[in-house]
This record gives C-alpha cells, structure tokens and sequence, in this order.
C-alpha cells in the first residue's frame, strides 16, 4: 500500500528586505514510500532534506504540488522540542501524545515500554529541566517512536547521544519498519543509511539526484564531487553565484596532482579549487571557505585579498592538510567578497558548491564516530622525577 505520494513538491523562500530573491529550497521533488518502507534521504547540507520533512509534517505548507498521505504522521525533527521543562517526564509524556492524538488509555498501555527504553526509571516524576541530556534526549526518541505513528519522519536522529544511544535508535527504527511504520530517515551517517533503509534518496540543491538501492545510491553519493558547472551551476542558490562583476564559476576537489576527487584519505592532502569569472578590470576579491559536516560548521578559512587586474577567468586554490578531517560526509560553501576601485562591495556565495568524503586505511583507529574534525595533534610523555622527602633534621 502506498501510504505516502509526493507529486512535483517545491518549497520557496523570499530573503532579503531591500534587494528581495527568491530561493527555491525544493523543487520538483516527486516520490512515493509504500507501508512498512524505511526511506533514507541524503545529501549535502542545504540541500532541502530538512525542508523536505517539515513540508512531510505540516510545519510549513508547499509553494507548489501536492503531498498526500494516509494515517498518523510523528515527526522527529528535534528530539524534545515540545516538552515543557517544569513538567515532569510523565506529564510531558501524555502532554505529546495528546498533540498527536494518542488517547490517554493508550498512553497508559505503552508507558512501561517508553520509560524502559529511555531508560530514566524513578526520574519519571522529576521535572525534565532536572534531567541530563541523555535522558532528555532518551525519553524525547522513546515517547516519538513509542506514540506507534503510521508515518515517522526522523531527522539527525543518530547525531546525538552516545554511540549505545544512537545504536539503541537505530535498531527501534527497524523494528518500526518490519511492524509496518513507514520512515523517512534522514542521516549524514552513510554506514547506518545502508544498514537501515529499504531505498535511499538523494537530493542537492532542493532537486532529486536518484533513489534507488542504498548500496548503489551511498556509493554513488561518496563518490561525487559537485562542480558548479551545467545543471548544478545553474541550480545552487537562484544566480547567487553570479552578479554585474562577474561569477564563480567551478568549485572543485582535486588531489595536488591536480586529479578531481570525491572521496580521499585522512593521510591525503587536497586542494579546493574555485573558479572566478570577472566582467571588469581593476577588482580585487577575498575568498572564504566554509567546510561543514554533520550539520555543524567544522571550520572557515579567509583567504588574503587578490587583485584581478584585467577582465578573465582566475583561479584560486585551499590546501586542506592530511590527518585533519575525520571520517565523514563534508560539505563547501563558497563566499567570494569582489571589490571594484571605489572599494565597493559585490558579494559572491555559491552554497553546498561540493559534497565529499573522508575515509580512512588505518585498521587501528577506534573513533572513526567521534567529531567533525580529527587533527593529529602532537603530545609529548615522561617519567616524572620524583622529588625529595623533606627529611627531618634530626634524622640527617
């Protein structure tokens, strides 16, 4: 049974207040999930999954198309948003299933199996501001995943927590799909993707890329490296790359061989090339590099200002150093500041310009979970000396 159909589903935004654009944040998107299917969706950050899932669950209505879907949807799109924190776990309880609407006598059957997996015992009837984030976060996935929706919409919920959390999370949204919930599940962790979900959906840019079998939609994913040129180029940010100076016109990933990559080595370094188009002589122009992953900024990079004599294409390259980036999906976004002779500022941004991946071949590491960057830092260890006993004088 098809219990979710998606039909030409866009999402628009007006930003700005003197200079107004507009930002299709979806666009086109046309899907369908069957009763029991757990969905993944991936891509970069910015690419309209986040939207996708609050279109899915009501937040926000669609500028264009149409979603129709049957039964009780529960969205998981911040894990404890809704508690009230001067209530207390079981208040906060029966406040969300009511939201949903859960009745009472419901709630009394499956609260056992809810305080079981949050795990929060006799703190049932503390009020959740006492709570760690542990337990808030346990007992927020425990209440959402417990409410036995027909539809859950997860987002990120694997990007907290502890590992025996995020692996307890993991293993209740199978049991939902093999009971018949339908999940969409939306997760920049590519091992649990292909662990959990029937299909994968790939989107960039607001647009669909491909859905297909996890295996072959992951590995396709990893191994691209999104230069803005063509189709991608045209679809990043509505012309934000692009104004009366000039434009960015490529961004790419390559070894410093000069060979475009989409996956690398912790132990490799790699360049991030972007290319610029200028329309006037005499700008000048500062590049700024965002590296995101996880959904969180991993660091910025300013460049020094460049000057561009003559109208032409210039090119301008970032070393990323080896043992710095963890094993992850990373995304760029590309910020170049163009100056004309009056010092007069034409901003340039081409967002989630490139998607890459980080591995690494080295079998002892242990924390290929932890952060959004790994630098090997160097450490020093010794012996310390011990020091003399004072000795009284007597006994010298």
């Amino acid at each position: 049974m098809r219990i979710i159909s998606v039909k030409k589903l866009s999402k628009r935004y007006i930003i700005g207040t003197r200079q107004r654009r507009d930002l299709w944040a979806l666009r086109d998107v046309s899907f369908s999930v069957e009763q029991g299917e757990i969905l993944g969706i991936i891509g970069p950050n910015g690419a309209g999954k986040t939207t996708l899932l609050k279109v899915l669950s009501r937040v926000t209505a669609p500028t264009e198309g149409r979603v129709t879907g049957f039964g009780r949807v529960v969205p998981l799109l911040a894990l404890g948003a809704g508690f009230q924190p001067d209530m207390s776990g079981r208040e906060n309880i029966f406040m969300n299933a009511a939201l949903y609407g859960m009745p009472a006598a419901d709630v009394e059957q499956c609260l056992p199996e809810i305080v079981e997996f949050a795990g929060i015992g006799d703190f049932i009837d503390v009020p959740v501001k006492r709570y760690s984030s542990g337990m808030y976060l346990r007992l927020a996935f425990s209440v959402a995943v417990n409410m036995k929706p027909d539809i859950l919409l997860a987002d990120e919920v694997l990007a907290v927590g502890d590992i025996e959390f995020q692996e307890r999370c993991l293993e209740r949204v199978k049991q939902a799909g093999e009971s018949g919930m339908s999940v969409l599940f939306v997760s920049h962790d590519m091992d649990a993707i292909t662990r959990l979900c029937d299909r994968v959906m790939w989107i960039n840019a607001g647009q669909i890329v491909k859905i297909g079998a996890p295996d072959e939609v992951v590995a396709e994913y990893q191994n691209s490296a999104w230069s803005l040129s063509g189709r991608s180029l045209k679809d990043t940010r509505s012309g934000s790359h692009k104004n009366e100076k000039g434009e960015i016109s490529s961004v790419t990933l390559t070894s410093l061989e000069g060979k475009e990559v989409g996956a690398v080595r912790r132990s490799d370094d790699v360049l991030v090339n972007i290319g610029l188009k200028t329309l006037e002589d005499n700008l000048t122009v500062r590049l700024i590099l965002h590296v995101h992953a996880r959904g969180a900024l991993a660091f910025r990079v300013r460049s020094e200002t460049y000057d561009m004599p003559t109208a032409g294409r210039y090119v301008a390259s970032v070393k990323i150093p080896s043992h710095l980036l963890a094993e992850t999906i990373y995304s760029v976004t590309i910020e170049a500041l163009v100056y004309d002779a009056a010092v007069t500022k034409f901003p340039l941004a081409a967002f989630n310009a490139l998607a890459f991946q980080v591995f690494d071949t080295e079998s002892e590491r242990v924390d290929v979970r932890g952060g959004v960057v790994a630098p090997d830092l160097p450490w020093s260890f010794s012996a310390q000396s011990r020091p003399e006993r004072d000795v009284p004088a007597s006994a010298r």
